[in-house]
């Protein structure tokens, strides 16, 4: 069953944001485009809006319009920084960068030898990274890769920014394309580490997101973890509730 009209044109402008294909600052398509655009009564498109307001994605002014806040609350996933990269060859939104923290051989801990199908202890490839918006960080996350596609993806050992996203460069590399992906969240208090990482009071909840890629063969590609400060939307989900 098709989801309501407003919800369909929040979630077209929701994509965009998270794409980038509409910046912080950008203005929103004004009520009288989006109305005849989508071929709906005015009132349809101010609840999308309000959709959007809530979320923390937009904000609107009297005689101006609206427009994508400046610190978008949105934590974007794994999967939709992979879309973003194929799409424009960069895995980072307008005025949003990492700082690489440390790209390393390590053994393999229990849960990411589990999600990578090896053993715990194996070599793995280890890139840990905060994110920023400006001069705010939005995120810490380590990206984990076996050995044999270490081998073939040497910069994944190398502390510089990778434009396109490890994902994304991997599949170059390796011409595995990613085929299949699985998102786990947890809510926790944050670590001493993670709060200084993310400047966080003590103590503060985050978001941890599990994530984990395989590809056309069946065979696991990259494993993340993600750790998001409280407060920044996560995700929105649609889905049927009666089949």
């Amino acid at each position: 069953m098709a989801l309501p009209k407003y919800e369909q044109i929040a979630a077209d402008l929701r994509g965009s944001i998270v794409r980038g294909d509409l910046k912080p600052g950008d203005a929103i398509p004004s009520e009288r485009e989006l109305t005849e655009r989508w071929s709906v009564a005015r009132a349809t498109v101010v609840r999308a809006l309000e959709v959007l307001r809530h979320e923390g994605l937009i904000e609107t002014k009297q005689g101006t319009g609206s427009t994508v806040r400046e610190r978008t609350l949105l934590a974007r996933t794994a999967g939709e920084r992979y879309r973003a990269s194929v799409d424009t060859g960069h895995i980072y939104t307008a005025g949003e960068y990492a700082e690489i923290i440390a790209a390393e051989l390590v053994p393999a801990p229990e849960y990411v030898a589990a999600a990578l199908g090896i053993e715990p202890g194996d070599r793995v490839a280890r890139r840990h990274r905060i994110t920023f918006e400006g001069e705010t960080p939005t995120a810490t996350s380590w990206s984990w890769f076996a050995a044999d596609v270490t081998e073939a993806a040497p910069r994944l050992l190398l502390r510089e920014r990778i434009r396109e996203g490890t994902t994304r460069y991997v599949e170059m590399q390796t011409g595995r394309r990613p085929h299949t992906a699985r998102d786990a969240w947890q809510s926790r208090l944050a670590t001493p580490n993670e709060r200084e990482w993310l400047r966080l009071e003590d103590p503060s909840a985050v978001s941890e997101v599990h994530h984990t890629t395989w590809c056309e063969d069946g065979k696991p590609l990259v494993f993340e973890v993600g750790v998001h400060p409280s407060g920044r939307w996560s995700r929105t989900e649609e889905y049927a509730m009666n089949e």
